[in-house]
């Protein structure tokens, strides 16, 4: 996978971090600045049990890795429980922003795809087929129950 060169790599990573102050978005980051945590409000349902509830805190992780900022160098991780067609039962982001990436997008970008993500799940691109079937039932006005399936270990 391509790389910037370190000096170039830091000083891009730098302007991220000073994007980010900017953007009014809670967040903490490692020293190196690779590491972002992020936290939103906002409305968004967790499976708990047989039972889903809403949930209006939300954090998550943006790892960029060295081969930031081109494809591939992004990994972003829901960190609390959520319940969403777009993101998988272990945290896993599907958004379109990550899929039709460009090194010009930034953290901060991504930080709004995961806002616009959390207000409008897209149940036809389903990561989280399960939350996919339960968002359709709820356009139909028709909400599904969620039955709790046994685990095999």
């Amino acid at each position: 996978m391509p790389q910037l060169p370190e000096v170039i790599w830091k000083r891009r990573l730098e302007s991220e971090f000073d994007e980010m102050k900017k953007s009014g978005v809670a967040f903490n980051v490692n020293e190196e600045k690779t590491d972002y945590r992020l936290r939103f409000v906002g409305e968004g349902v967790e499976n708990s049990g047989n039972e889903i509830k809403k949930r209006f805190t939300h954090e998550v992780r943006i790892l960029l890795r060295r081969e930031f900022p081109y494809a591939g160098g992004v990994e972003v991780y829901w960190t609390t429980p959520i319940f969403h067609p777009n993101i998988s039962k272990e945290g896993l982001v599907c958004i379109q922003l990550l899929k039709l990436w460009s090194p010009s997008v930034s953290v901060k970008n991504i930080a709004d795809g995961l806002k616009q993500l959390l207000e409008n799940p897209n149940p036809k691109d389903p990561l989280n087929k399960e939350a996919a079937e339960y968002f359709i039932s709820l356009e139909k006005g028709t909400p599904k129950s969620i039955e709790r399936k046994p685990r095999i270990v």
